[in-house]
């Protein structure tokens, strides 16, 4: 967290290098922070964001990801169309725990695009998968869904949109591979016995909804960024139990994001990010800084590397590096345990690795854009 603080004081009293030949602009997954004259908005949302995170605890998890700036639309659909291109897609695979016997491997694709421009509104769509997998009893979360963001630009620079998403998801689990006390002889567990539960392998399909806004903050001649924003997922509560006689209601989940990039050289940004999550009693929070060199910029061949060093509060050290070139972006990242948990995992904690691709076309010569930052 001193961290944070120490950045935002040196965006306020970093004066901005002269332009030169560098003309690369960020990847659109991390997100920037501005210099003055806008530094007074700019901590305002930090700070509100500092506050929200110092009266959150972690007491529990869900399913996440580290490198989550890689997966926006997990947990914000306004962020739909948000980045440097006409299309997106992204995919992220994370093995946690692989150490203990309870591991848990997640994956996540999505693919979006700017679908519709008229003047300073942009129409964007989506599509977003999700698969986890738990434990002995293969306990599985399946999510598959669509995405919308309508954008509406603010001058050339700033822009603030809305974003809603509807899909299905279904739990599943094997009850094959679980024990009950029913089956318990006195002196083994005989799988065979009936458990005498009356469990259901999976849930079924169910509806959910979700909805999000975000700020965006990006010059079309600068590598400045900045993303605030709050989404909110399952709005509908939708039912998920496995036993036949009971109903429970999937809890709603509120996430705060907010990150960015500072060009401070020619060849040099440094980056932020932080994420804050709810769900019924679990809470988590991620915060994190970095550096980002341009290594290569020079007829349209771009090659640039970031690492940043981040926490999860209460339970992981993640070091992570992000490799981008041209099109494409690939970051991988490691969880170094560091909760109570780790007497069990020696302090391994999980990978995770992401592939992003955006569809950014060259512009004709003379061409001008309808919007600057769209």
């Amino acid at each position: 967290m001193p961290l944070f603080l120490l950045l935002v004081g040196c965006l306020g009293t970093t004066k901005r290098p002269p332009r030169a030949s560098i003309a690369t602009k960020p990847s659109p997954l991390i997100w920037t922070f501005i210099p003055p004259p806008f530094l007074d908005m700019r901590l305002s949302i930090f700070t509100l964001f500092l506050i929200f995170l110092f009266r959150l605890s972690v007491s529990g998890q869900d399913l996440h990801y580290s490198q989550f700036y890689l997966n926006p639309l997990h947990s914000n659909p306004a962020t739909t169309g948000v980045f440097e291109g006409n299309m997106r897609f992204s995919g992220l695979y994370r093995s946690q725990w692989s150490s203990v016997p309870v591991s848990y491997q997640s994956f996540a694709g999505a693919a979006d695009w700017k679908a519709l421009q008229r003047g300073t509104n942009l129409i964007s769509v989506g599509f977003l998968l999700q698969h986890d997998r738990a434990g002995d009893g293969a306990l599985t979360w399946t999510q598959v869904g669509v995405t919308g963001a309508v954008t509406q630009a603010l001058g050339e620079t700033q822009a603030i949109g809305v974003g809603f998403g509807f899909g299905f998801a279904q739990r599943g689990v094997d009850l094959g591979g679980l024990t009950f006390k029913n089956q318990w002889t006195g002196d083994v567990f005989d799988r065979n016995l009936p458990s005498m539960e009356t469990l259901n392998n999976s849930t079924g399909l169910v509806p959910t909804l979700s909805g999000g806004a975000n700020w965006h903050y990006g010059p079309a001649d600068s590598r400045n960024r900045l993303d605030a924003g709050i989404g909110a997922s399952h709005l509908n509560r939708p039912k998920f139990s496995f036993d036949q006689t009971a109903q429970t209601r999937l809890p709603m989940r509120v996430t705060l994001n907010i990150g960015g990039t500072f060009e401070v050289a020619e060849r040099l940004d440094l980056v932020a990010f932080g994420m804050a999550q709810q769900m019924a009693g679990a809470r988590e929070i991620v915060v994190g800084a970095g550096v980002r060199s341009i290594l290569s910029s020079v007829a349209g061949n771009m090659m640039a590397v970031q690492f940043s060093l981040a926490t999860r509060t209460g339970d992981a050290i993640i070091p992570a590096v992000q490799f981008e070139r041209n099109n494409w972006t690939v970051g991988l990242s490691y969880d170094v345990n560091t909760s109570p948990f780790k007497v069990a995992t020696d302090y391994r904690g999980g990978f995770e690795i992401g592939v992003v691709y955006r569809n950014i076309p060259v512009p004709p010569l003379k061409a001008v854009k309808t919007c600057p930052i769209f």
